[in-house]
């Protein structure tokens, strides 16, 4: 599946069995979603679980029956590009999709270097892009990008009530921030700074470094002797794990973490040497799950793909229940192809799935998150309501 154009294999039997050639005809035909995101490549820990869920909404639309728009009823596929985390395969790869005239709604992308050329082509061919990477927050709303929507909240939406759970939950008086220097990270150290402040938690020190660092030991001794009692980080995984294990090494550092990334992953090894660890979990905790309509999606998704939850699954919420608002707005506006009617029904929606979401009226997606915690040992979540 990985790099292939994947066209109606999303049910195999059952699907077969329900949307044959016979079936189709009573039907109103195929409606093409199309899906570009880093199926391979160091990008690949987001953007392939996001494909999951997407192809997993799919699936079960399909196995309802379809999808029921202005008395007709339509088979869904999905058209499937690898941009490989780069962003001039992420060119190409969304021209493939422009290609198709079939195709009028594309999702995908969570990070922001293959993302940004893909909604930039997506907004100038005028199709309907939903898509999950930070910057994308820069581009929904401005002239020209009405088609556009993120499915994941801004950073300005996350931290209004992230900061207050990591100052209480780990104490927090006085932290650094240590962060990639990128156009990514400028933003948010400039939506998180004054929250902290807010909170009376002190920020003497901001350092950034650069992309691709794994020596961090020069820049991390900079946060020596200024008191610090928690460091901020971010936003991949691997830097995280290793400003964390190197952090230890070094010594004289602080041992709370507050990382603005998307998994618990980088210190569960580390859990019985540090103070703790909050993160954002952007759609719902999937690891310990308090919500029986999370339980009852963990159930479906192991049976549709035949794999267990892992620490990076929870992307595949991005656009699972995107899909099915897509649907209701397409149902909504009576018609699968008139893109500006289907936006117009889009924004403003609440949806109740999964997570509970809703587009405002820009196309910024505003949804209830969870918090991550590692603690004493524990390792726990704190709903927090946006909602």
């Amino acid at each position: 599946m990985i790099g292939m154009r994947c066209k109606g294999l999303l049910l195999g039997v059952v699907a077969f069995a329900l949307f044959g050639p016979a079936a189709q005809a009573q039907t109103g035909g195929v409606v093409k979603l199309g899906y570009v995101g880093s199926l391979t490549g160091p990008h690949s820990g987001w953007d392939l679980p996001a494909a999951e869920g997407m192809q997993m909404a799919v699936a079960e639309i399909n196995g309802s029956g379809g999808l029921k728009v202005g008395g007709k009823t339509y088979r869904v596929e999905v058209v499937q590009e690898d941009a490989q985390s780069k962003p001039d395969v992420a060119a190409t790869a969304a021209q493939k999709l422009l290609s198709d005239d079939d195709i009028h709604v594309v999702m995908g992308v969570l990070t922001s270097v293959p993302g940004v050329p893909v909604a930039t082509q997506m907004a100038k061919a005028k199709v309907m892009y939903i898509g999950g990477f930070t910057a994308l927050d820069g581009i929904v709303g401005k002239p020209g990008n009405e088609l556009s929507f993120r499915a994941l909240d801004a950073d300005e939406t996350v931290a209004k009530g992230f900061v207050p759970v990591v100052v209480r939950e780990l104490g927090l008086k006085k932290i650094g921030m240590l962060v990639p220097n990128d156009d990514v990270s400028k933003t948010f150290v400039k939506a998180y700074q004054p929250l902290f402040d807010q909170a009376g938690v002190q920020i003497p020190i901001v350092e950034f470094f650069q992309p691709g660092t794994t020596d961090f030991a020069p820049v991390l001794r900079k946060f020596q002797g200024h008191g610090l009692d928690g460091l901020f980080i971010g936003y991949a995984d691997p830097d995280a794990e290793a400003i964390i294990r190197q952090g230890l090494e070094i010594g004289d550092l602080p041992k709370k973490f507050v990382y603005r990334g998307g998994s618990g992953a980088p210190a569960v090894k580390y859990a019985d040497k540090i103070d703790g660890f909050v993160w954002q979990i952007l759609t719902r905790d999937l690891a310990s799950p308090g919500d029986e309509k999370v339980k009852a999606w963990i159930d479906r998704y192991k049976a549709f793909t035949k794999k267990d939850v892992v620490a990076n699954t929870y992307w595949a919420l991005t656009f699972y229940d995107s899909v099915f608002m897509l649907s209701k707005a397409m149902n909504a506006a009576g018609t699968t192809t008139d893109q500006a009617a289907i936006a117009a029904k889009l924004k403003g929606m609440v949806y109740d799935g999964v997570r509970r979401m809703s587009f405002d009226r820009d196309g910024h997606g505003v949804t209830d998150v969870d918090i991550g915690v590692i603690k004493s040992g524990k390792t726990y979540s704190i709903p927090e309501k946006v909602l």
